[in-house]
C-alpha cells in the first residue's frame, strides 16, 4: 500500500579536532606558540571550528557578529534552539541530497491533519486509497499509531512564518490478528458510539489492546518520491513502536514489486494476502518486534 523507492541517506563524520592538545600538558614553549597569532596550525584548528582570532590571539568576543547567517537555515522559533556554541548550530557538513533540501522532521498526526492526509493519500490508484472518513476515525481512535513526515520552508526575510507541509504518512490500527485482515481495514458503522464494534461476531476496525499493528498507508506524494522520504519516515515509525514495546510486530500488505522495499527493513513475506481491498491481489509482510512467532 505503498510506492516508496527511497534508501535512508547517511552523514559524514563531522570535522576532526584531533589536532587540539590538553594544555595541561603543554610545555612553555608549546603554550608560546599556541597563543601567537601567526601559528598557521592554530589558525586552521580554530577556523574549522568557526572561531574568529584576533591578532592578538584569542577568539572574538562575540563570533555571530563576524559571521554572516546561512540563508538556508529552516524557520523555528526561538524557544525551540538550544543555547548552545554558535558553531555547534551549523548545517551539517555532508554531502547535501534531495531529502536535507525539504528540511524534514517527523511528527505524531492528529484529526487537524485529516485534509493533509487525505491530499497525500492521492499518490495512490483511487480504489487503493484510504477514505476521508478513514482518515477520520483512526486519527481519532489511535492517532498515536500514526506518523507523518513534513517538509518546513525556509523563512524568506520579512515574510511570516510558513506553514509545514505533509509530505508523507503512515496511518496504523490494532489488530489481534497476526495479519492485516479486510476486517481490520473496515471502518465501523457507529465508531463515534462504540468504543467496541462487532460483526458477524468478530471485531472489525481498530482493537485496543491488539499485539499487531496493522499499517493501511504508507504514502508521500508523487514530487517527493525517490528522495528516500519514505524510507526515512518507515525507518522512523519502526524505530519508535519498537522503542515503546507496544505491540509483537508490524503487519503491511503491499504489491509485489514493494516486497523487496520492506524486506530491506527487516519484514517477512507471509505469501499471498487474503485481502481484498482495492482488488486483492495483495502480499502479506510481518516484520516481528518480541520473541513470539507467528
Amino acid at each position: 500500500m505503498s510506492d516508496p523507492s527511497e534508501r535512508p541517506s547517511e552523514s559524514m563524520a563531522g570535522p576532526d579536532t584531533s589536532g587540539l592538545k590538553p594544555l595541561s600538558n603543554a610545555n612553555d614553549d608549546e603554550l608560546q606558540s599556541l597563543s601567537n597569532p601567526n601559528n598557521a596550525e592554530l589558525t586552521r584548528i580554530m577556523g574549522r571550528a568557526g572561531i574568529a582570532v584576533t591578532n592578538g590571539g584569542f577568539p572574538l568576543d562575540d563570533p555571530e557578529d563576524e559571521e554572516e547567517v546561512d540563508e538556508d537555515y529552516v524557520a523555528v522559533d526561538q524557544e525551540d534552539v538550544n543555547d548552545y556554541p554558535y558553531w555547534f548550530r551549523r548545517p551539517p557538513t555532508h554531502h547535501r541530497t534531495k531529502l536535507d533540501e525539504l528540511h524534514p522532521f517527523v511528527q505524531l498526526l492528529s484529526v487537524s491533519n485529516v485534509e493533509d492526509c487525505v491530499n497525500v493519500e492521492n499518490a495512490f490508484p483511487e480504489p487503493e486509497r484510504c477514505s476521508r472518513d478513514k482518515f477520520i476515525y483512526r486519527l481519532t481512535r489511535c492517532p498515536e499509531l500514526s506518523l507523518g513526515i513534513f517538509t518546513l520552508p525556509v523563512l524568506e526575510e520579512g515574510k511570516p512564518k510558513p506553514r509545514a507541509t505533509l509530505i508523507g504518512h503512515i496511518i496504523a490500527t490494532r489488530t489481534s490478528e497476526p495479519l492485516v485482515t479486510d476486517r481490520a481495514m473496515c471502518l465501523p458503522n457507529r465508531w463515534q458510539d462504540e468504543r467496541w464494534a462487532f460483526e458477524n461476531n468478530e471485531a472489525v476496525g481498530h482493537e485496543e489492546g491488539g499485539s499487531t499493528i496493522a499499517i493501511h498507508s504508507v504514502a508521500v506524494l508523487p514530487e517527493h518520491q525517490g528522495k528516500q522520504v519514505g524510507s526515512t519516515l518507515l525507518k522512523s515509525y519502526i524505530h519508535r513502536i519498537r522503542e515503546a514495546q507496544i505491540a509483537d510486530r508490524i503487519a503491511i500488505i503491499t504489491h509485489d514489486h514493494l516486497v523487496p522495499f520492506y524486506e530491506s527493513f527487516g519484514f517477512e513475506s507471509r505469501g499471498l494476502s487474503k485481502c481484498q481491498f482495492g482488488g486483492g491481489g495483495w502480499v502479506d509482510l510481518v516484520l516481528q518486534l518480541g520473541n513470539e512467532s507467528s
